[in-house]
């Protein structure tokens, strides 16, 4: 009762306070990053008269942000809702917002990420997270091809004439490698690579997994290593980065982070890439992904991104039955999608490691396939796409 008054009131200031035209809201989850990010560096770049407004749940990064010449506010403040209030354009991630604006204010979801696995109404639940309002004249939701188009049209229960196929914007910097080196060397603290830079190791391996959320499911036991993976050694793992001169880079999700640390902190060329790594240096994942030769992960749609360097991927789909059972997918079957080896066992993933570091062909055919299918456009022009569809044709068709 008391959340439905508190957005009603919001929805009653919201009609009385006028928007400004050239101001634009941005919101992301976590804050500061994804689609989100990308964009507003990109119009901070090409355009200097409009004025770019960030909301932030954490006032600590607020003040960073502010510091940083970057305008922010607080997300839960009077003035931070005056500033949604006062924007004609908001751009989340997560479609925040969305239950408040106006029908005179544009709300633009860049979501975070192309889905393979269930959600919304594709999901096995009776409660899915859905969108409210998204019939609305001024909603546009972004997708990197037809397929994904009608895929985020069903899961969110959205006009496909509402979804545009544009790339999205964080894709955009993982084409600039020196941009990605550069970034990675200065969020790595040398200490922790001893005497080496970034730039001294020839091939960068970059493993993020998918969070596992259900009760009970323990990742990563110490004798499984950071990957979980049956027989793994220790030494054996140590040893091979080394006679190899691979940087072996993790990022987990948040909530793991800490369950993680010990195991790979002692290790001199494997480092935890940490949320806190991130945000302290207003970068995120994007802004370093251009620096990996290989992927590995197992049902984390980044790889649907990756595809676009056309670089190996490693599948570790170490508990593929019960994930299907837990949380399921919406492309079947999972070993056509997931275009790379599969390894599930430590000597399996040493196997294929190094049959991805000597032949870069290697799955290729299946890649093409594959990115061809998900992603339209191979190219680091997403957010030019955007830009133009919504200052140009949204505007034009009002």
């Amino acid at each position: 009762m008391i959340e439905t008054l508190k957005s009603g009131l919001v929805n009653l200031l919201n009609k009385f306070v006028p928007e400004k035209h050239d101001q634009i809201l941005f919101d992301s989850l976590p804050d500061f990053s994804d689609n989100s990010k990308a964009f507003y560096e990109y119009l901070k770049n090409i355009n200097s008269d409009l004025r770019l407004v960030w909301v932030t749940s954490d006032k600590q990064l607020m003040e960073k942000l502010s510091s940083n010449g970057i305008e922010a506010y607080d997300k839960h403040s009077f003035s931070g809702f005056y500033q949604f209030f006062k924007s004609k354009y908001i751009f989340t991630t997560n479609n925040t917002y969305l239950e408040f604006k106006s029908s005179r204010q544009v709300l633009v979801n860049l979501w975070h990420g192309m889905p393979l696995k269930t959600m919304g109404y594709a999901e096995d639940s009776q409660n899915p997270l859905l969108p409210h309002r998204s019939h609305d004249d001024n909603y546009a939701l972004i997708s990197t091809s037809n397929l994904m188009k009608n895929v985020l049209s069903s899961c969110f229960h959205v006009d496909a004439r509402k979804v545009h196929v544009t790339g999205q914007p964080r894709n955009d910097k993982i084409f600039s490698r020196e941009k990605s080196l550069e970034n990675l060397s200065r969020l790595i603290n040398k200490d922790l690579l001893i005497d080496k830079d970034v730039k001294d190791y020839p091939k960068i391996v970059l493993f993020t997994p998918t969070w596992r959320k259900w009760e009970g499911k323990v990742d990563g036991k110490s004798n499984h290593g950071v990957m979980n993976l049956d027989d793994y050694h220790d030494e054996r793992f140590t040893e091979f980065m080394a006679e190899n001169n691979i940087l072996f880079l993790v990022k987990l999700h948040p909530f793991e982070e800490a369950q993680y640390s010990q195991i790979i902190e002692d290790k001199e060329d494997m480092v935890l890439i940490t949320s806190k790594m991130l945000q302290d240096n207003l970068l995120d994942l994007y802004d370093i992904l251009g620096a990996a030769d290989i992927l590995v992960t197992d049902y984390s749609s980044i790889y649907f991104d990756f595809l676009l360097l056309d670089k190996p991927i490693i599948f570790i789909p170490t508990d593929l039955e019960e994930y299907e059972q837990s949380r399921g997918f919406l492309f079947d079957p999972y070993d056509f999608w997931a275009p790379g080896p599969k390894a599930l066992k430590f000597t399996n993933f040493l196997d294929e490691l190094t049959r991805c570091i000597g032949d870069e062909n290697y799955y290729r055919k299946e890649r093409k396939l594959v990115n061809d299918i998900v992603n339209k456009y191979h190219d680091p022009k997403s957010s030019e796409r955007l830009y133009n569809l919504v200052f140009d044709e949204i505007n034009k068709n009002k």
